[in-house]
């Protein structure tokens, strides 16, 4: 499982992961079929696999028909922490989420239809989710030319391919090979400045993990209060149901489900700010840990060390590019050299 967490935090895709452990022979859980990219997913969104468990996800309609539904908010759910032993780390299992929300959240930029949908997320190519034009802020697209039987790989703004120079007027195009060796010598340069900014992550890592919840307010006090509500709920409904009539009574009881879900909506709030913190956290020191183990420079451009490290890649004319690295305010210019 640890693996199926790492070659997503690595770019994978779920297609790429399922082909992965398919060729290796990996055997999928006992009553699964085989591997699908549902059955991955699902392995990365499973609260179980950090030992925890949210039980009542399903509930059994009645004792007749013993018909199992789905709890959307039907029956109370409980979310118990430790309940057995972890197979991945918390860190870990937060940084996939946060990687799948951010990939979940991307849109098309640029396209003729000027319709609105989903954008894709692209494991092939890391340039793909990195390399912006500096001018109109439009992604670039890997492209193949082909002259005289001769081909040639290189990358250029959406904007310029799909509209011409009405939008953008003078991106470059950006020869492939040339590019990856200016990003190399960039990530080498972060690389030899890495010992005291490894520090400096670290401490940084500190401060995130000391942060408060979302809106100040101690978890515990509102799940004390939730407890004291559903117990007056279910007094309150024995009431109700002797005297169905009764306006006060009824609107106690809203009053109290009202209530009820405005804590869980705060709850809700609270551990998603736990787990966004959670999962930068564990960036930030995974970043530290790294610079402080790089004893040498990279020999050559590496898909996913740009990805992992890289945060943004700004193409500021043919002969430069701007990166910024991940979680730092570190930005280094590097020649395209001809």
């Amino acid at each position: 499982m640890k693996r199926i967490y790492r070659r997503y935090l690595d770019g994978c895709s779920l297609a790429q992961i399922k082909r992965e452990l398919e060729a290796d022979g990996v055997p999928a859980a006992s009553g699964i079929r085989g591997w699908t990219y549902q059955v991955v997913r699902n392995i990365l969104a499973n609260e179980r696999y950090i030992g925890d468990a949210l039980l009542q996800k399903t509930y059994t309609t009645d004792c007749i028909s013993k018909t199992v539904k789905k709890n959307q908010g039907d029956r109370p759910m409980v979310y118990v922490e430790g309940n057995h032993p972890a197979i991945v780390s918390k860190a870990m299992f937060y940084q996939v989420r946060e990687e799948m929300a951010r990939r979940s959240s991307k849109r098309k930029v640029m396209q003729k239809t000027g319709k609105t949908e989903q954008g894709k997320y692209s494991a092939k190519y890391a340039l793909s989710e990195l390399l912006v034009c500096g001018e109109c802020g439009t992604p670039y697209k890997r492209c193949t030319w082909a002259r005289n039987g001769k081909k040639r790989t290189v990358w250029r703004c959406v904007s310029r391919l799909e509209f011409g120079t009405k939008y953008c007027h003078d991106s470059p195009s950006m020869d492939e090979d040339k590019l990856h060796r200016a990003i190399l010598e960039g990530i080498n340069e972060f690389v030899q400045a890495g010992q005291g900014l490894g520090d400096e992550l670290l401490n940084l890592a500190s401060i995130v993990q000391q942060g408060g919840s979302a809106d100040g307010i101690d978890p515990l006090t509102l799940r004390n209060r939730l407890d004291a509500l559903t117990a007056q709920q279910a007094e309150l409904l024995d009431k109700v149901l002797e005297d169905m009539e009764n306006e006060e009574l009824n609107a106690q009881l809203k009053a109290i489900m009202e209530e009820k879900q405005a804590i869980l909506g705060r709850l809700g709030a609270i551990q998603q700010d736990e787990e966004q913190r959670a999962g930068q956290e564990a960036r930030l020191r995974e970043l530290a840990e790294w610079l402080k183990q790089q004893k040498s420079e990279f020999a050559e451009y590496d898909d996913s060390i740009t990805r992992r490290y890289v945060e943004r890649i700004t193409v500021v004319d043919a002969e430069t590019v701007l990166i910024k690295f991940r979680y730092t305010d570190v930005e280094i210019d590097r020649a395209v050299k001809k």
